[in-house]
């Protein structure tokens, strides 16, 4: 089941910490997937224009500028508002959850966690995604008229 979310599937994994980040990125790419990496979050906002994401995984603690704000701006501009976010975050009172969603998260994974579980969540991410873009499809489709 999960080869079927791998294909094509290109990840924006952006965390501080060196790390953590390199130890999800080569489970992620052990698994398949296409990564590319940074501890910054104003590099994330370019990187998301350069390498179209399908998915971005998001460190909500990062230095330079913080992940709630990344993800404003992501989902304020038309060109990656649909790109799907994951909110990466050591944060698990039910407040920093809830502001995760409202600055644009998709999802929040509370870490440390199993990377097997990091992945869970991408499929369903990648899925959801791929589901509503296909819907988005359908509708621009002209339909012949019903009826006499």
């Amino acid at each position: 089941m999960e080869s079927a979310h791998i294909s094509g599937t290109r990840i924006l994994y952006v965390e501080d910490d060196r790390s953590t980040r390199e130890g999800y990125v080569a489970y992620l790419e052990s698994r398949g997937y296409a990564v590319t990496a940074t501890g910054s979050g104003h590099d994330a906002l370019a990187l998301v224009r350069q390498n179209a994401p399908s998915v971005i995984v998001l460190d909500l603690g990062l230095k330079d500028m913080d992940g709630w704000e990344v993800a404003r701006q992501l989902k304020a501009d038309p060109a990656t508002a649909g790109v799907p976010i994951i909110a990466f975050t050591g944060a698990s009172l039910p407040h920093e959850r809830i502001s995760a969603m409202r600055a644009g998260c998709d999802r929040v994974v509370t870490k440390p966690c199993p990377p097997a579980a990091l992945v869970a969540e991408i499929g369903r991410c990648v899925a959801q995604s791929r589901t509503r873009d296909a819907r988005n499809d359908d509708d621009s489709v002209p339909r012949a008229p019903i009826g006499p």
